[in-house]
């Protein structure tokens, strides 16, 4: 028996128990002591200590103060003949004697929320535990993986590697849960990786590098329940100042060169001077410096930024000006932060990893670090120059609790189709990890260059919680009117709706102290379809209840130039959809493919029964069924739990009547004014007649207007406008507009006015949600296929015999429309997964039967076949962020890169040692996106079956220094190792995305 054998035990039978002052103390056969606390309702934690100590508060970020021994006391402990049972409340937390597994059951329920499958495994390095996994169970949680916010059937890694694109952490959380309502925080600050049934489908592996096993469980009957558990044990999220929902700014105007350049370069900026600049890392070839408030030259500073935004019609509300810059003269910051004031802006202090020397007057933080208690020296700091007023802190990383003290702010490198989904699915990762405060620079840092993407990635993050560029990191300016005055005129329009979303967005930060998320996968608000829990949806999200919003991810256009947006899903076939921007409606519970839309046009649909507030009780209503919502303002201090208002609205619309209340205005701040007009806005289809208007139950005479003029000028009385827009900005892009009633109400005492708006002859989306009628008279199709040619591993290709112009396909039981000719290419697949699918044709609103299920399996993914855990060294150093193991981790996402270049005469080596012997069948070196200074060009491989004795491999090889990937052929070799030598390279040093080995399929 090995030593590692010896270390490494399962947990022993349970022997004996006893109940302490305020914990239950376990013993087990293997000399192992746990203790179990009973903190609250649902709350529980398992506490297993090996050395016996058991020192309660060992973890940085679980605050216990809060709770006292009232569940504990109350709780009852029962002996059987082979268990102790523990009850607290509707729970019984069941212990097994043999073997030691524990379940809590619930009573309410009549199920196991969870249930062990095995005892703990504990050693001196590891411990692990291993729950029993339900076919319809799904996991979520981990922190911000990026690309992924659905874990089933996956791995995840509880570990931060700073990798900002798809497969890296950027927080590190060791906080999961399940849809069966139970979730588990571990109280650790080790690393760990969660197997969600990607080895075994019947279980979830929980392993940490720690020898002490300390766990808290809690039960919820929601995500909502779960989530406000997580923060009792962490902290509620930062409520922010107003100001972090405005646009921010992110410069080093203290280092950045800038040399003279023309305007037929990409990344050349034409100035206030009239001439054109590029950045520069060579003193000797610039002309300029950055500065903050003009000591070197006045257009080239922090200063300047701030005028550019507002020439250009941009509200900037924050900005950073030392970004990665640790040394800065206060004086000349104060001065800075003074000026960027007078202007309505914020300035913040950038801080890598400890507390900056902040001037009186800074009045937020931007870092790198997850300390504690540089975090609290932090807000310490702030507090005393805000006074009563909140403070703030951007951090580009977090941990468990980071959520109470920052939001996460980071940028990528930016640039690329991919970073779109990627970030979609990771932020939504991290709302489901307890952090729902989160943004990402728009069009990353150092990449870019192409305006299409920084459009389209500016539009949908207009719709998340920060919004903010990252410039000065790379060749490419991040500006919002960087690119030409069209795209400079659709940022604008964007930022001007995120204006007039403020209140909404405002309301849903409140709503998010108490366990709601902000951006929402679709399934936390249509929790019955089972797609809206997988990957197939993590491309879009809701923002708050109201809004669903489906990015353009990648570069399709269609024949007139517009974005092709196929794979849109819009959940719930009961629930009428209502593009946000034109207008038009759409029927839930399918998915709509070949839509186009222009680049100012962003795929949000606003969800029949939404209810916005534009500020000052402008309301914008979007009737269908009952809903209601609840609005939140303060003055933004810190007490804003016990001064703040709250103002609810429903809205009922059965059969053609429609009923709208307004309550009260609860609550009271400082500055608030209880005197306020109302207006409404309805959308609706026609005009309806038979409006009463009731104040405090009193009904108001209501005058009618014929124009908008008219209209304009009242104080009381309605206007039914066929010519409608609540958007200004986008009015030039669409001739149509939409039809609404508007009703405005005088100035009243709006905490003394219930407001009751009756409306008969209602329409609004009658026809939407009429369901296509079948017509015996169009035949079935005969014999669609999947064209057996065109399967891969994530895609397939549907032909049928044409009948009609549109045909409907229903995949695997999701019905997809919007699908004309005769064939159709299925993108955004499942690798090694069966499809059925069904057609049927479409003629108006009649259609055919559905044809006979046919269908396929999309191929294996071709990564499946890659090699993992290669051991990989280098003749050449790497720096710390870009080291040599991330040549080799299959993600991506991370580069690696040398510190020095290479000659003929010191080639770089790469030697690749297998874990044994491979049979291969290719090589690929992928080549770094952002830029081509480090590709390899010209190259030779060598063999090796022992890992120690190396052959030549062929020729020397000369490849493109290129976006393309470098394939090298090795079918029917057999390896131990390999040996890469780089003779020469594209720039001073040698970089790559990764490199990949494949097995042979065979």
């Amino acid at each position: 028996m090995t030593q590692n054998q010896i270390e490494r035990h399962q947990l022993g039978q349970l022997i004996g128990a006893n109940k302490r002052d305020h914990y239950y103390e376990l013993h087990y056969s293997t000399g192992d002591i746990a203790r179990l606390y009973i903190l609250a309702d649902g709350i529980f934690r398992y506490f297993l200590d090996p050395a016996k100590k058991f020192d309660e508060n060992h973890s940085s970020f679980v605050d216990l103060s809060q709770f006292n021994n009232d569940y504990f006391e109350k709780s009852q402990p029962k002996a059987t003949s082979d268990s102790l049972i523990i009850k607290s409340g509707n729970y019984q937390l069941i212990f097994q004697q043999k073997p030691a597994v524990m379940s809590i059951f619930d009573e309410t329920l009549h199920r196991n929320r969870l249930v062990q499958l095995s005892p703990l495994e504990l050693g001196n390095d590891q411990t692990t535990e291993i729950l029993k996994q339900h076919k319809n169970e799904f996991y979520f949680g981990g922190g911000m993986q990026n690309g992924y916010f659905s874990h089933k059937g996956e791995i995840i890694s509880i570990k931060r590697d700073k990798i900002t694109g798809k497969g890296g952490v950027l927080t590190q959380v060791p906080f999961f849960w399940a849809n069966s309502g139970f979730g588990e925080l571990r109280n650790t600050e080790s690393a760990g990786n969660y197997d969600f049934g990607k080895s075994n489908p019947d279980a979830t592996i929980l392993k940490h590098d720690t020898n002490m096993f300390d766990t808290f469980y809690l039960l919820g009957n929601s995500p909502k329940n779960i989530l406000a558990k997580y923060y009792m044990l962490t902290g509620k999220p930062l409520m922010p100042p107003k100001y972090a929902l405005g646009l921010g700014h992110v410069g080093n105007f203290l280092t950045t060169l800038w040399q003279p350049g023309e305007a037929k370069e990409r990344n050349a900026v034409m100035f206030e001077d009239g001439n054109y600049y590029t950045r520069t890392n060579k003193p000797e070839d610039a002309s300029g410096k950055g500065s903050l408030n003009g000591e070197e030259e006045y257009q080239f500073s922090a200063r300047a930024m701030v005028d550019r935004y507002q020439k250009q019609h941009f509200k900037l509300s924050w900005i950073v000006p030392n970004y990665d810059v640790q040394e800065i003269n206060e004086e000349a910051m104060a001065s800075f932060s003074e000026y960027a004031a007078i202007h309505d802006v914020s300035a913040g202090l950038w801080s890598q990893n400890n507390t900056p020397k902040a001037s009186p007057d800074t009045t937020f933080i931007q870092t790198d670090t997850t300390d504690p208690k540089v975090l609290k020296n932090d807000a310490l700091i702030l507090r005393n120059n805000l006074k009563r007023k909140r403070p703030l802190i951007f951090s580009n990383t977090g941990i468990a609790g980071s959520q109470n003290r920052t939001m996460l702010a980071f940028g990528d490198i930016g640039g690329n189709w991919e970073n779109i989904p990627t970030q979609v699915a990771g932020f939504l990762g991290a709302s489901l990890s307890g952090q729902p405060l989160v943004g990402s620079a728009v069009d990353g840092t150092a990449g870019g260059g192409n305006a299409q993407i920084a459009i389209r990635d500016f539009e949908w993050k207009a719709f998340t919680p920060i919004l903010f560029n990252l410039d000065d990191q790379g060749k490419f300016s991040k500006t919002p009117f960087a690119y030409n005055s069209k795209m400079t005129q659709i940022n604008r329009a964007y930022l001007k709706l995120r204006e007039q979303l403020q209140t909404y967005l405002y309301t849903l930060i409140y709503r998010a102290q108490v366990g709601e998320p902000i951006l929402r996968p679709l399934f936390l608000e249509f929790p019955h379809e089972q797609v809206n829990y997988t990957p197939q949806v993590g491309h879009e999200f809701m923002l708050g209840l109201n809004l669903l919003i489906s990015p353009i991810v990648n570069g399709r256009e269609d024949g007139n130039g517009n974005s092709r947006k196929d794979n849109l899903y819009l959940p719930n076939h009961r629930t009428m959809w209502v593009d946000l921007f034109d207008g038009k409606k759409y029927l839930g519970g399918r998915v709509y493919n070949k839509q186009s839309y222009p680049s100012w046009h962003l795929p949000v649909f606003v969800r029949g029964g939404a209810i916005f507030d534009l500020g000052e009780r402008n309301y914008v209503l979007y009737p269908q069924g009952k809903s209601k919502m609840v609005t939140y303002d303060d003055n933004g201090y810190n007490d804003y739990s016990r001064n703040h208002v709250a103002t609810q609205i429903t809205s009922d619309l059965e059969a053609s009547k429609l009923t709208i209340t307004i309550d009260p205005t609860q609550g009271d701040f400082n500055t608030f004014q209880t005197e306020n007009t109302t207006n409404l806005n309805i959308m609706c289809d026609g005009y309806p007649d038979g409006l009463t208007v009731k104040i405090n139950d009193k009904e108001i005479p209501m005058q009618e207007y014929g124009t908008v003029d008219t209209f304009a000028h009242a104080k009381e009385g309605f206007f039914f406008n066929t010519n409608y827009s609540w958007m200004p900005e986008f009015d030039q892009y669409q001739e149509k507009k939409q039809t609404a009633l508007q009703i405005k109400l005088a100035k009243r005492d709006i905490t003394d006015s219930k407001i009751e708006i009756t409306i008969r002859n209602f329409r609004y989306g009658n026809e939407t949600l009429v369901h296509a009628i079948t017509d015996s008279l169009l035949r079935s199709p005969k014999q669609p296929m999947v064209d057996p040619d065109k399967i891969s591993s994530h895609s397939l290709t549907v032909v049928w015999p044409q009948l009609t112009d549109q045909v409907q396909i229903e995949v695997n039981g999701i019905l997809h429309d919007g699908i004309d000719g005769n064939s159709f290419t299925f993108h955004e697949l499942v690798p090694n997964t069966r499809y059925t699918l069904r057609l049927r044709y479409v003629a108006g609103n009649k259609v055919s039967e559905w044809s006979d299920p046919f269908g396929a399996i999309t191929k294996p993914d071709p990564m499946n076949y890659a090699i993992n855990e290669i051991h990989v060294t280098s003749s050449l150093a790497s720096p710390k962020d870009h080291p040599i193991d991330y040549l080799t981790d299959l993600k991506l996402a991370s580069e690696w890169e040398t510190i020095d270049g290479v000659s003929e005469d010191k080639p770089l080596e790469l030697n690749f040692t297998f874990n044994h012997l491979e049979h291969l069948s290719r090589m690929v070196w992928v080549p770094r996106k952002i830029d081509h200074q480090g590709d390899p060009v010209e190259v030779s491989v060598e063999l090796s079956s022992d890992g120690v004795n190396f052959k030549p491999y062929g020729d020397h090889l000369t490849w493109k220094s290129d976006s393309k990937n470098k394939v090298v052929g090795l079918r029917n070799v057999d390896a131990k190792a390999i040996r890469l030598k780089v003779y020469k390279s594209s720039g001073p040093f040698v970089a790559a995305k990764e490199v990949i080995f494949f097995r042979d399929k065979k």
